[in-house]
């Protein structure tokens, strides 16, 4: 399945060490602006070789768009883009050919297709969420015109066993990304930064959390049985690898889950968004925690990998999220209300 979404659909392909990685957007509507440089700005924040605490690899990840946009809007047919590699070391996998590297997938592909590219995990490698981030930028496009003052921010929220302080409503993305950890708490990214470059450097990893905050939403969004929201929402952040687990909550829920004892409703007012699956006007707020990246010792000296994938995922997690909110606007505005 290499598809996600009902009306506002998003496929991805290619591999990480192939001549490009892509995405082909269906559903979205005509008639929404989308310049390049939208999607190149989402890009940008993913991409490789960014500080010294993510990969070396060096990629400028520059898209082409080669369809389903004209002067300046979208056309409503199939829109494509691509990213092509340019900086692969595809000689660095090569005894990889035989030999499965412990806590990646190549074992189960070859177990399942019988037939993989082993050169960077291939399709598995993490380089395919850039497919992921030129959707993300494509919804956000469209819901800045069907959805005017949404807000959807992500942060780093935990690095190994360090945590950091819950940010106040109105954060936005220029503030999480003008540190390299993209956490926003000035009293703790300094040390979060300090142990993911000792990590790197003993060819060890962190794992951590990512917090996803939602602002603007209408009443509505989601289905009440199979299609709640909290269900779509785990759905989109599980497909993303290194990712362990979500928790839905109100903010002072988040705060306390690393707080044994304390009580997760401490307001009864709050919900967190959802409620019968359905949004409520709330900011939504989720927690997703990802498993440190699974090269390690001579594998991750040798090669070039991210310490803690965490700084890079973040643009990741809110494409995915703007890829549900985009589908459910679409099946929200397809089907009769009552008056």
């Amino acid at each position: 399945m290499n598809t996600f979404g009902t009306l506002f659909r998003l496929t991805t392909f290619g591999e990480s060490h192939g001549p490009a990685l892509g995405s082909i957007i269906d559903g979205c509507p005509a008639g929404v602006p989308l310049a390049p440089e939208q999607i190149q700005a989402a890009l940008d924040r993913r991409r490789p070789g960014q500080s010294s605490i993510t990969t070396a690899r060096a990629e400028p990840d520059q898209v082409e768009i080669l369809s389903g946009v004209f002067e300046g809007k979208t056309l409503g047919t199939p829109l494509a883009a691509i990213v092509r590699n340019t900086n692969q070391r595809s000689g660095d996998y090569e005894k990889l050919k035989a030999e499965d590297r412990p806590g990646h997938a190549d074992a189960v592909w070859r177990e399942r297709f019988k037939h993989r590219d082993h050169r960077g995990g291939g399709r598995t490698s993490g380089r395919e969420t850039l497919c992921r981030v030129i959707g993300g930028a494509v919804a956000e496009a469209y819901l800045a015109q069907a959805l005017p003052g949404l807000n959807t921010v992500a942060w780093v929220s935990q690095v190994g066993e360090l945590v950091s302080a819950v940010p106040e409503p109105g954060l936005t993305r220029a503030q999480v990304d003008a540190h390299p950890t993209r956490c926003p708490d000035a009293g703790a990214r300094e040390e979060m930064s300090r142990r993911i470059l000792v990590a790197k450097e003993e060819g060890d990893s962190l794992g951590g959390c990512i917090d996803v905050r939602v602002e603007g939403l209408p009443v509505g969004l989601g289905e009440p049985i199979f299609g709640k929201l909290k269900a779509l929402l785990a759905q989109a952040m599980g497909s993303v690898g290194a990712v362990t687990g979500v928790v839905w909550g109100p903010p002072d829920l988040l705060a306390r889950i690393a707080q044994p004892g304390k009580l997760f409703h401490a307001r009864k007012d709050t919900y967190g968004g959802i409620q019968g699956g359905l949004t409520n006007g709330e900011p939504v707020a989720l927690r997703v925690f990802f498993k440190p990246p699974a090269t390690l010792a001579e594998h991750a000296k040798g090669g070039r990998h991210d310490p803690c994938i965490m700084p890079r995922a973040v643009p990741v997690l809110e494409a995915m999220v703007s890829l549900v909110l985009a589908d459910l606007v679409l099946q929200f505005n397809a089907r009769p209300h009552s008056s």
